[in-house]
């Protein structure tokens, strides 16, 4: 029979277990310290989605609470439509008897376009002096509060001549302007001086 023979001190033997028993504390010290962060962001992140959720839900209970409104509500009679298009409607033919009292002879008046406060009118003139002067006196007239001048651009008139030659320029024809301007009505003149029928 062979003997045993243990040449390693006891001491080493216990260093060793004690290292592994740190490092396995820290170990798991360090596992407890990452599971509380976790615990604590996620918590921090439900309260926030709580709160989300709180405003969303009374948005949605506005929003369902308004469809419920408008669904039940009145839909409008006719007497209350006619009421609302008298509210909002004004005398037409003052305003075209002045825009046409205002516009130079040689002035061609395309379209009026009548929206609630105002009228968009397209003009054609022979030069930009017409122009001015018609927007002058535009902006003297009692009817119109405010005048702004939306577009403008020239175009050479197209007559009934035949041209033998399509690159031929023609000096006895004269370039004209059109102008796309924005009227404001002025409502509390319209309606002194032209009282609206009841």
């Amino acid at each position: 029979m062979v003997p045993e023979i243990n040449l390693l001190p006891q001491i080493e033997r216990r260093k060793s277990s004690k290292l592994l028993l740190i490092i396995s504390v820290i170990l798991i010290s360090l596992l407890l310290l990452f599971l509380c962060f976790q615990f604590f962001t996620l918590n921090k992140e439900i309260k926030n989605l709580k709160s989300e959720e709180i405003q969303l839900v009374e948005e949605r209970n506005l929003l369902s609470a308004e469809v419920s409104t408008l669904e039940s509500g009145d839909q409008g009679s006719h007497s209350s439509s006619v009421a609302f298009v008298e509210s909002v409607s004004y005398p037409v033919s003052p305003l075209i008897d002045e825009i046409y009292s205002l516009v130079e002879v040689n002035s061609y008046l395309r379209s009026y376009l009548f929206d609630e406060t105002g009228i968009l009118l397209t003009a054609d003139f022979e030069t930009m002096n017409d122009i001015s002067t018609f927007i002058e006196r535009l902006l003297n007239s009692n009817y119109f509060s405010d005048v702004k001048v939306e577009t403008l651009s020239s175009f050479e008139p197209v007559g009934d001549q035949d041209t033998e030659v399509e690159n031929e320029v023609n000096f006895d024809v004269q370039w004209r302007y059109t102008a796309t301007i924005q009227l404001m009505i002025n409502e509390n003149y319209l309606s002194e001086e032209v009282p609206v029928n009841e």
